[in-house]
């Protein structure tokens, strides 16, 4: 993992989001994405996005938004074909990082309810259950999706895990 590299995102990286986000969101109840969509939510203020990559190979992305001292995690993923070799985690790592840095207490993100690897990964990392949205993915079925929070404490506070 040692070489993988991660930065923001800039405007002609949106169709690399777009590939991304097809490979990585395939359950039934995901939305697709496309051009617009991360060009509109990427314009709104305080949301950004960063793009791992190995070499010049993009392998995953993380995109976020702030409001006052409270983050969304909006999207995160990392290629299929590139799973399992901690890629998620620094980029997860590095946006708590970079969250801390801007006066961020807390994130707070959506999760299917039936996705039990991405919940053991949010948890491990120390998100808690806070609530529960129910048919709040409605791609090709509708699925229920769990609230979870991180909290991070203030930006000189190391968040234990």
């Amino acid at each position: 993992m040692s070489d993988l590299t991660i930065r923001p995102v800039e405007g002609f990286d949106i169709p690399v989001l777009v590939a991304l986000h097809e490979a990585v969101f395939t359950a039934p109840w995901d939305q697709r994405w496309n051009e617009r969509s991360f060009s509109e939510i990427l314009h709104m203020p305080g949301t950004g996005a960063r793009i791992a990559a190995l070499g010049s190979e993009p392998v995953g992305f993380v995109l976020a938004r702030i409001a006052a001292d409270e983050a969304e995690l909006l999207l995160i993923g990392v290629h299929p074909a590139h799973r399992r070799a901690g890629h998620a985690q620094a980029l997860l790592d590095h946006l708590i990082t970079e969250l801390r840095a801007a006066g961020v207490t807390r994130v707070v993100l959506e999760v299917a309810e039936s996705n039990a690897p991405a919940q053991a990964f949010y948890q491990s990392a120390g998100f808690r259950p806070v609530g529960r949205r129910p048919r709040y993915y409605q791609g090709a079925s509708a699925a229920d999706a769990l609230i979870l929070a991180l909290a991070l404490g203030s930006a000189g506070e190391m968040n234990s895990r």
